[in-house]
């Protein structure tokens, strides 16, 4: 086997992932995102890289509610576009660029709703967006979730299971 054929249940180390997490940050996305959902609605966050460094690399997130305080209401989120400003000004002063989002959904569904579809957190190709399963109150692997990339007018490219793991690197170190 190749290195660019090596699997783990974390994830595929090689060209295909779209995204690449160190394990602890995944574990601690996972951990914050039921603690913000409180395991009754969704919650969800900006994955961020470094604008000068590797954009499949996720080094921090944002939260939405970090963001729009009030976007948490009901079962849903409601994130309100002028939230975005604070957002691209965080960018601009952490040297930071959004290379995707994850949200939550309960139950173990992880495909787009129609809304998921037609309002991309950020509309632009290659986008990523990550919907964890069961309100991300129980342990999650990349198999886990469903994996969205952004194609434009091309719509989305979708992947679940084993083949979003493909998608994701979930590693130790990185």
């Amino acid at each position: 086997m190749t290195p660019w054929t090596m699997m783990t249940i974390w994830g595929f180390r090689g060209r295909r992932s779209l995204l690449r997490f160190r394990r602890a940050d995944w574990d601690e996305m996972i951990r914050e995102l039921g603690r913000r959902g409180d395991g009754r609605r969704e919650s969800g966050g900006f994955l961020m890289a470094r604008r000068n460094g590797d954009r499949r690399r996720v080094v921090r997130v944002l939260y939405l509610d970090d963001l729009d305080p009030d976007c948490l209401q009901g079962t849903h989120i409601h994130f309100d576009g002028r939230a975005y400003s604070r957002l691209w000004d965080l960018c601009d002063t952490e040297g930071l660029v959004v290379v995707g989002d994850v949200h939550t959904h309960s139950g173990d569904w992880v495909e787009q709703s129609d809304i998921d579809a037609q309002n991309p957190m950020v509309a632009a190709e290659g986008h990523v967006a990550l919907i964890v399963p069961r309100l991300a109150a129980h342990h999650i692997q990349p198999a886990d979730v469903g994996v969205h990339r952004y194609g434009g007018l091309a719509g989305w490219q979708s992947w679940f299971g084993g083949n979003a793991a493909h998608r994701l690197c979930v590693r130790r170190f990185l």
